[in-house]
């Protein structure tokens, strides 16, 4: 592992003139070396009015360190700086462009030592700054104390790190999109920081592939942690994938939920869309005893249909009006139509079809959304809407108490939190 120094030139560089103690770059060089910390380039930054102490710094580190001529890199800051040189602003432009110019030398192993001790205070900071703000994830942030002025205990070289700012807004950050289910972005966010562990990669995409519907992916995440997560994930995956009704009618009920509270509401009415008919096939085949079959399997279904109740059920389908006067097609695969008046003939579902109707509506809501381009930018009655789908499916199956995607992000955070202290 090498080292590349970044700093910028101050008045006593590499000696002060009146004490005649070493500079803050010469104690930083010495110190470095005395670590057996290998240079293997230094990029010194000098204004117009420190151009001599640049040039007398690098025939220091020509004569007592390993540099070469050609590792060293005396860089003139832009005039305005020269000018001004404590306005900050000018200040991080300068040490992050210098900055740039040492990354393209760095390697995966190397480290970028910055010395926040030479320069004006502008100077100082903007090493700081950079690091704190995420531009150089490998880099020590490096202080040199007057030696007049050194305490008992206290070192003249130390580092004085801000990197975990960037950590603590990589949380902040983190965080609010895993409580807006936004586990990819969480993710990216996460990527280049010192939070990231195993059980925190595995859960976010657990739970980017579980709200994808992605159910093996999703299971096959976990991969090698499930001995350090809870076990809570994998067996509901396990339902999931085994295509148990009750399982998946609660997954695309929590999906809704989440579309809604995200205020993607085209999403939602898709989601209230397909819930609707996989409440409709459960219904159909709990009560009628034939499971809805596909368009293969349509004439075999409506033979069945006309068994049932002596064919008062098919004579019940064959006067049944559509919303619009026009009659069902009982020739054709079973329409979401076609399942309802089904239900409507079961005496036991009679309290249950005016909510079925409700949701309904909301459903060809979603057919004109999608089919004539139209817009989505609100939910009427979203307090009704969300209590019709909580009773319809309550006459279903269970319900947890929390939605299981909250319960998850809830953990995922919970280790975030963990990792923060373990990182600091």
């Amino acid at each position: 592992m090498a080292t590349i120094l970044l700093s910028f030139v101050g008045s006593q560089d590499p000696y002060s003139n009146t004490t005649q103690q070493p500079g803050s770059i010469v104690s930083l060089v010495a110190h470095l070396q005395a670590q057996h910390q290998p240079l293997k380039r230094a990029l010194l930054l000098y204004t117009a009015g420190t151009q001599s102490n640049a040039m007398d710094t690098r025939d220091w580190l020509l004569s007592e360190s390993t540099l070469t001529e050609e590792a060293i890199e005396l860089i003139a800051v832009d005039e305005a700086l020269s000018q001004d040189p404590v306005d900050s602003r000018l200040a991080v432009q300068e040490a992050r462009r210098a900055l740039e110019r040492a990354k393209q030398q760095q390697t995966s192993e190397d480290w970028l030592a910055f010395n926040t001790s030479s320069g004006t205070p502008a100077m100082k900071t903007a090493w700081s700054i950079l690091q704190a703000a995420g531009y150089a994830p490998n880099s020590q942030v490096w202080q040199v104390r007057n030696p007049n002025e050194i305490r008992a205990g206290q070192e003249r070289v130390f580092p004085s790190n801000l990197d975990f700012l960037k950590r603590e807004f990589d949380l902040k950050v983190a965080k609010q999109q895993v409580q807006d289910y936004n586990y990819s972005g969480a993710l990216m966010t996460l990527g280049s920081s010192q939070l990231l562990t195993d059980e925190i990669a595995a859960l976010l995409h657990y739970g980017y592939y579980r709200s994808s519907r992605d159910f093996a992916r999703a299971d096959a995440s976990l991969g090698s942690v499930r001995g350090q997560i809870d076990s809570r994930w994998t067996q509901e995956m396990a339902r999931l994938r085994q295509k148990d009704v009750k399982a998946r009618l609660q997954e695309a009920y929590f999906n809704a939920q989440i579309r809604l509270k995200n205020q993607k509401y085209a999403d939602f009415l898709i989601d209230v869309f397909g819930l609707q008919e996989s409440l409709l096939k459960h219904l159909v085949e709990r009560y009628v005893g034939l499971p809805v079959p596909d368009r293969a399997q349509t004439p075999q279904f409506w033979e069945r249909i006309k068994q049932v109740d002596q064919g008062k059920l098919y004579r019940h389908l064959q006067n049944y009006r559509l919303p619009k006067g026009g009659l069902l097609r009982l020739d054709e695969s079973v329409s979401r139509y076609g399942m309802i008046a089904i239900l409507e003939y079961v005496p036991q579902l009679t309290s249950v079809m005016p909510l079925i109707n409700y949701l309904n509506d909301y459903c060809d809501l979603r057919n004109r959304a999608v089919h004539e381009f139209a817009g989505v930018s609100e939910i009427q009655d979203q307090e009704k809407l969300l209590s019709t789908l909580k009773t319809l499916m309550k006459r279903v199956t269970s319900l947890p108490a929390t939605n299981p995607f909250d319960d998850l992000n809830w953990q995922i955070c919970q280790l975030l939190d963990q990792a923060l202290n373990v990182a600091t």
